[in-house]
């Protein structure tokens, strides 16, 4: 049985644009339930927004041709060739994990990630990536694998963690995803459907009277973003090679 496992920053996805746009829109205990609700609605149409951008005129905030790689992978999840997902990442912000999981459920229409697994999270030990930590993961987390193998895991990163490098055999090593998607196209969506005032007052600043003051503050912390997406790079062409290494296993083709 196969597992694929996904780095995140630079691999699946570049969050550097969207970042402050999905803490924003992060739920917290001392919040009303109204605010609760009102901003996990919120958060579940920026999601959809964010993909229906990316379909038809893409952002860059995934990688480009990651969508059509995970739609892939799910039908091989359906017909019992891969058994499990997940993104294994040493980036702390679990919601930017999240996000980016959101995304893709989103575009696939069902759930195929299995777990998101941060730098914090309770199964992980060192900072760096090991083939004990990435297996205990697979094992004791919710994949529940059994009797997992070094050669059952098809691994995607754009940096080479040498114990997982010499111990995986489909370690794969794609090129740096580093492009910026445009600020100002997330922040008209971000606007379009944040109206809550409420939002607003939790804030507790003064200076901020509307979401414009919001996003203004957004900005100076993220520069020299783009407009036009790339075109999808040879990362995607590593992970459709593996794609195709599972599916000639079977005689089904996906």
């Amino acid at each position: 049985m196969s597992y694929f496992v996904f780095d995140l920053d630079e691999t699946l996805a570049q969050i550097y644009t969207v970042y402050y746009f999905v803490a924003s829109l992060q739920t917290y205990p001392n919040m009303s339930e109204s605010l609760i609700n009102s901003l996990k609605k919120t958060y579940r149409t920026f999601v959809k927004k964010i993909v229906e951008e990316e379909i038809t005129n893409p952002l860059g905030v995934l990688r480009p041709g990651i969508l059509h790689v995970m739609k892939k992978i799910y039908k091989l999840y359906k017909i019992g060739k891969v058994k499990g997902v997940i993104i294994y990442s040493n980036n702390g912000h679990l919601y930017s994990l999240e996000f980016i999981r959101d995304l893709i459920h989103e575009y696939i229409g069902d759930e195929l990630i299995i777990e998101c697994i941060h730098r914090y999270h309770h199964l992980r030990e060192k900072d760096d990536k090991t083939w004990d930590e990435l297996k205990r993961i697979l094992t004791k987390g919710k994949c529940k694998a059994r009797n997992v193998k070094p050669c059952d895991v098809y691994f995607f990163d754009d940096l080479e963690h040498k114990d997982l490098y010499e111990h995986l055999e489909n370690y794969n090593h794609v090129p740096e995803y580093n492009f910026k998607a445009s600020f100002d196209r997330i922040a008209n969506i971000y606007k379009e459907i944040l109206v809550d005032r409420e939002f607003i007052d939790t804030i507790g600043c003064e200076k901020i009277k509307n979401i414009d003051d919001v996003i203004e503050i957004f900005r100076i912390d993220t520069q020299n973003t783009e407009c036009i997406s790339p075109e999808p790079d040879i990362g995607i062409n590593i992970m459709m090679d593996a794609i195709k290494k599972i599916g000639i296993l079977g005689k089904r083709k996906i």
